[in-house]
């Protein structure tokens, strides 16, 4: 029996969770403090900080969605269902990405 959460599987909600636990765990690690870029902001989390980790992020989970899709023989059943959290997660971590790049980059 598979255990759910709001009718949701729990794997599920942690494929989705882990990639955001950096985030909401350690802003003393995305603070730069001795970069070039100086704000000032209260808390040691800025929006510029979160450029890099989003991109990373999205980068990995297209990596493994290209990875789920040669090994599909191998997964079988599991296949769709890995192949499309990620692939779902990618493009909005893509998006999320692409949208601050252009905020606060673009000129």
């Amino acid at each position: 029996m598979k255990t759910r959460v709001l009718g949701v599987p729990i794997a599920a909600i942690l494929v989705l969770a882990l990639p955001v636990m950096p985030f909401c765990l350690s802003n003393v690690a995305l603070a730069d403090e001795d970069g070039a870029h100086t704000h000032e902001h209260g808390t040691g989390l800025s929006w510029f900080s979160l450029v890099r980790p989003l991109g990373i992020s999205a980068l990995t989970c297209v990596l493994v969605t290209f990875g789920t899709g040669l090994f599909r023989r191998r997964l079988r059943t599991r296949f769709l269902k890995v192949h499309r959290v990620f692939a779902w997660l990618a493009v909005g971590l893509g998006l999320v990405h692409g949208i601050l790049v252009l905020a606060l980059f673009g000129t």
